[in-house]
């Protein structure tokens, strides 16, 4: 696991580390700076935003591409970087457990919009050339990404090494399950974490059923499961599970869990000398590792790598940079903008106040596990450097803090912005509010933050507000008070500079929520009860909206252009066979004034459904394309019914209805009739 396995030099084995953090905490090609084994840093990196901001860019090619740039700096580390503390070949990646309650402390780690951004993040690490490609370009594995956490870990974190999530079968196959399945399907997974509560009364990495029955029996996973770095000892030491840690160890391998990040698995020898594991289950684990180690090339003649050949001055440089840059660009979420106040005007703007905890400070870029690069851009930055260009004074104070009550700093602050041609507040979240064991309570901005914005508003200036997040922030007073413009961005990585292009209009915000942000937390059941139908419902998928109408509902993005749809049309319109081929077409329209990217969203609905268990609604697919100012497109999607996951529970015959725009918001509908007799 964590700690590296010893070499076996009668076999020709190399030592190997399963958790060498290559590329992998937090989009970084290394680095991960608490609950490592390792705190070296090996060398500089390009640093991306939090998977939150992965998510929000709603663009799987461009995070393909990111995640080979992320590949290529970890292969040039791992053959070209002196005295490298640990392997790059190997690590635990991304975290696609849902994010079903935004108080949960690793939302800001999860992508959000799984399946898809998952595979493509997956495919660039593994070594596919394109993201349609089926078979590794190469042969083997480029790097090996270990998905976290299998499964059903989604809070609470405050106490989730003896939480038990109880969650119906229905629960599992229609929302927990299906982006596994979808990783395994598409072959872009190689090794699986486990996860670190019980589900249904069992340990995760003890669940026979999950790890046995499901993913190797069902799905024919091939791969790896390795534990997270504590659960094994708190199958008997917090769940009581077992009397014993020998017992935890023999119940945790014999249940699938192939690997151990910690110490436990050294018992593996005294618990097969008192009975409780055979070798040919021990023997069964090693062969599942080994395997993916000769897929990897880690067992063949050193220098044949065809990585090895990636040269190290990838990492870092003046292309990865402007790589990262863009990730960040197309991530910001702009939320309202109210009579233009967005972009801010360079020929007119004398002098801008920056005010806020967040607009220059490291910690909300770089969040927990993080790699560092050779240089941090924040926010004040990037619009320092804009406004040095156009002759623009920049002043700027921190104005309110994120976690006291102060007012210490209004006056000043107040006197600034008012001094002033516009204002901008950057406030937000930290890793104090939400990371591994810290929940919130609560959606809504902590200390001062919200009083300061209150005061700046009743300036009558140009006032945008950027909140820097992980997840939800709701502030329903801000946004029904329409009087600033309201953008949202996820911990950013190293660019900050795109940020500041964003506001000065140098680029043109095509981000959309990953989330539904909801106006508080009375429209939450517990953290702790895991049904996603309990009302008024989880996520978009099972939301009641007229019960509980979201803030901003999951898809939402604006821009700087005025994009109208028109003419969804389905061809056919009506079937007598779910196999049948359906294109359903929609008309996008940029009518300017800017040229601009957009995502296109296509849901869909069973109006008549009368099963309970199955989602509301639901996002089919989407994809994200550049508009020339008043260009027009006609936009495809493809599909068949039966691919529509739980339509053959559904009331067939029948009809779906199909819409674009966001999981709210309606721009063009269309209805699809199934009549088997026709």
């Amino acid at each position: 696991g964590e700690l590296p396995n010893l070499s076996v030099p009668r076999l020709n084995i190399r030592g190997f580390n399963w958790m060498g953090q290559g590329y992998v905490y937090r989009s970084a090609s290394n680095g991960c700076n608490i609950n490592c084994f390792s705190r070296v840093i090996d060398g500089n990196v390009s640093v991306l935003p939090q998977g939150t901001g992965i998510a929000a860019t709603w663009n799987k090619y461009l995070i393909f591409q990111a995640a080979v740039m992320v590949s290529d700096e970890s292969m040039a580390i791992q053959y070209h970087y002196p005295n490298k503390s640990v392997d790059y070949k190997a690590g635990a990646s991304s975290v696609i457990n849902i994010a079903r309650d935004g108080r949960w402390g690793r939302v800001p780690e999860t992508y959000v919009l799984t399946g898809e951004i998952a595979v493509a993040f997956n495919k660039g690490l593994m070594g596919y050339a394109t993201l349609e490609d089926t078979q590794l370009e190469y042969g083997i594995y480029k790097v090996m990404p270990v998905m976290r956490h299998f499964i059903d870990y989604d809070g609470p974190d405050d106490g989730r090494f003896s939480f038990n999530a109880d969650i119906s079968d229905a629960d599992l196959r229609t929302t927990f399950l299906p982006v596994w399945k979808k990783l395994i399907d598409e072959n872009a997974i190689v090794g699986i974490m486990s996860s670190i509560s019980a589900v249904n009364g069992i340990p995760a990495p003890a669940n026979k059923y999950l790890l046995t029955d499901v993913l190797r029996g069902e799905w024919n996973f091939t791969g790896f499961v390795i534990s997270d770095c504590d659960p094994i000892a708190a199958i008997q030491t917090s769940f009581h599970y077992t009397a014993t840690i020998e017992q935890a160890v023999a119940l945790s391998i014999i249940s699938g869990n192939d690997i151990n990040c910690g110490p436990e698995y050294k018992l593996l020898n005294s618990a097969h000398a008192h009975g409780f594991v055979d070798f040919d289950t021990i023997d069964l684990a090693l062969r599942r590792g080994l395997r993916s180690r000769f897929l990897s090339g880690n067992f063949d003649p050193i220098g044949t790598d065809p990585y090895s050949y990636i040269p190290y001055s990838v990492v870092d440089s003046p292309n990865h940079k402007l790589l990262t840059k863009q990730v960040v660009v197309e991530s910001i979420v702009l939320l309202q903008n109210p009579n233009g106040i967005l972009p801010f005007d360079l020929s007119t703007t004398r002098q801008i106040a920056v005010i806020g905890p967040s607009a220059d400070d490291l910690s909300v870029q770089a969040h927990t596990y993080h790699g560092t690069p050779s240089k941090w851009i924040t926010t004040l930055n990037g619009i320092q450097s804009i406004a040095l260009q156009y002759g623009i004074n920049v002043v700027s104070t921190w104005g309110a803090s994120r976690t006291n009550d102060s007012h210490e700093d209004f006056l000043h602050a107040i006197e600034l912005a008012n001094s002033s041609d516009i204002i901008l507040f950057v406030g937000g979240l930290d890793e104090r509010f939400e990371e591994e064991d810290t929940d919130r309570s609560s959606l809504q901005l902590p200390g001062a933050q919200l009083d300061l914005i209150i005061e700046l508003t009743k300036l009558s200036k140009p006032f945008a507000i950027l909140i820097i997040s992980g997840s939800p922030i709701s502030e329903p007073t801000v946004v029904k008070a329409n009087s600033a413009a309201l953008l949202w961005v996820s911990y950013f990585g190293q660019s900050g500079d795109a940020i500041a292009d964003i506001l000065f209009g140098l680029s043109v915000p095509s981000g959309c929520l990953p989330f539904t942000i909801q106006m508080d937390t009375s429209q939450m059941p517990p953290i702790t009860d895991y049904s996603m139908i309990k009302s008024p419902g989880r996520t978009y998928r099972y939301l009641v909206y007229d019960k509980a109408p979201p803030l901003f509902p999951f898809g939402f993005g604006l821009s700087y252009s005025k994009f109208t749809h028109s003419q969804l049309t389905l061809f056919p319109s009506k079937i007598n066979r779910l196999d049948t081929i359906i294109i359903a077409e929609v008309n996008i329209l940029n009518e300017g004034p800017f040229d601009a990217q957009f995502v296109i969203q296509l849901y869909y609905e069973f109006p008549n459904s009368t099963v309970v268990e199955l989602p509301l609604r639901e996002l089919l697919q989407f994809t994200k394309e550049t508009f020339l100012k008043n260009q027009s497109k006609t936009i495809s999607f493809i599909f068949t019914v039966k691919n529509i996951a739980g339509s053959n529970r559904q009331q067939l015959p029948g009809t779906i209805n199909f819409w674009t725009g966001n999981s709210r918001d309606r721009q063009t509908e269309a209805t699809l009739t199934i009549d088997f007799d026709s």
